[in-house]
């Protein structure tokens, strides 16, 4: 047996211990059981999926919420590609647009729309 701390059990300097989890050990099982999670979910998991959707709505949701990333980055790229003068005339319109609203009335408190 490797010479350890009889109050601490850590090893004494010098000493190797036993050496450990073989290299790649723990990588190899993960991998295993994600190619093995990938063929069940693909024999079996659209099944399970709409037994939880309803049985259990809320943990469904959970399920999608844990899946899903924390943070979506969205990028509109549409006004990077107008040029000044097609950006003037879009606010032209809108400015167009809320005038026409408020001369109709439609600006008492309802909820418009520019789609």
């Amino acid at each position: 047996m490797a010479e350890q701390n009889e109050k601490t059990g850590q090893f004494l300097p010098g000493n190797k211990g036993n050496g450990g989890r073989r290299k790649g050990a723990r990588n190899r099982l993960h991998a295993d059981f994600v190619v093995a999670l990938q063929e069940h979910f693909t024999e079996l998991g659209k099944v399970a999926i709409d037994i939880v959707f309803k049985e259990s709505p809320k943990d469904y949701l959970r399920i999608i919420t844990a899946v899903l990333p924390k943070e979506f980055i969205l990028e509109d790229g549409r006004l990077d590609a107008m040029g000044d003068e097609e950006i003037a005339e879009y606010l032209a319109e809108i400015r167009r647009l809320k005038t026409e609203q408020v001369g109709s009335g439609a600006g008492d408190g309802a909820k418009a729309s520019l789609n």
